[in-house]
């Protein structure tokens, strides 16, 4: 279990999050929405250990997060950021081989090349191993560094947990790789992991998420444990836009369509 209690975030006299409090079960996919500065990132951030808060406390099994080593964490808990930049050339495979860097001392062995080419393989960029990674597109460069992620936490370790948190993972990718990725990350979900995403589309978030997570303002405004059970008058306090839910033919989920207002043109 990953949890904040209470957290609160300042920078000077700015506050960014105030008094939040999120439980992120293993084996859940744990969604984080609301508009813009609402404090997504800054919880997501507070969650993977790289803010420490100005209150409250983030636990990892019931253990400080601020107490485990650096390297103990980097072995469980992995981030995709919303902006991943390289300024030095380095090959495809040598940036998803990052990921692996916190299980060997000196040099990577064969088994961390073949989980290299395998999490490639996932994201479908196994033919792209050799390209320079500069010269990639925003989405190639995102699905590269989601197999970088994968990589990092791709075998279990013996009681050990299993943390992926994702900043807009999907925002430079078109409608099929959304759906690949997320479902990877889904995937991952099923076999045990935490994983916690920022997700801006309410109808992905409807499709994925096993808990939907609300913030407004810089705090938690909703948690629903079923996702099932948003209705528009949530979505409406929380984005300050009208929208109505209709049925899913697909799915229990419903599907978010946004009514605006007569008045625009």
């Amino acid at each position: 279990m990953l949890s904040a209690h209470n957290v609160s975030f300042r920078v000077g006299p700015k506050v960014l999050l105030h008094d939040a409090s999120i439980d992120c079960p293993a084996g859940r996919f744990t969604v984080l929405m609301g508009p813009n500065g609402a404090g997504k990132t800054t919880l997501l951030r507070l969650l993977a250990g790289l803010y420490a808060p100005s209150e409250g406390n983030v636990l990892l099994n019931r253990r400080p997060l601020a107490s485990y080593p650096a390297a103990e964490l980097a072995r469980v808990r992995a981030v995709l950021s919303q902006e991943t930049q390289l300024v030095f050339p380095l090959s495809v495979q040598e940036v998803v081989l990052m990921g692996r860097y916190p299980h060997f001392r000196q040099a990577p062995n064969a088994y961390d090349h073949v989980i290299v080419q395998q999490a490639l393989e996932a994201l479908g960029m196994h033919a792209f191993a050799e390209r320079d990674y500069l010269s990639l597109s925003g989405g190639e460069a995102q699905k590269v560094q989601m197999a970088r992620v994968l990589a990092q936490l791709w075998e279990p370790l013996p009681n050990q947990p299993r943390i992926l948190l994702l900043d807009e993972p999907v925002s430079s990718l078109d409608l099929n790789y959304q759906h690949q990725l997320l479902r990877r990350a889904h995937a991952l979900s099923r076999a045990g992991a935490t994983v916690v995403a920022i997700l801006h589309d309410l109808n992905l978030a409807l499709t994925y998420a096993d808990q939907l997570v609300l913030l407004k303002s810089g705090s938690v405004h909703t948690t629903l444990a079923a996702p099932e059970t948003l209705t528009a008058g949530m979505v409406q306090a929380v984005f300050e836009v009208p929208v109505q839910l209709l049925s899913n033919p697909f799915s229990d989920r419903p599907l978010v369509v946004y009514a605006p207002h007569n008045n625009l043109h």
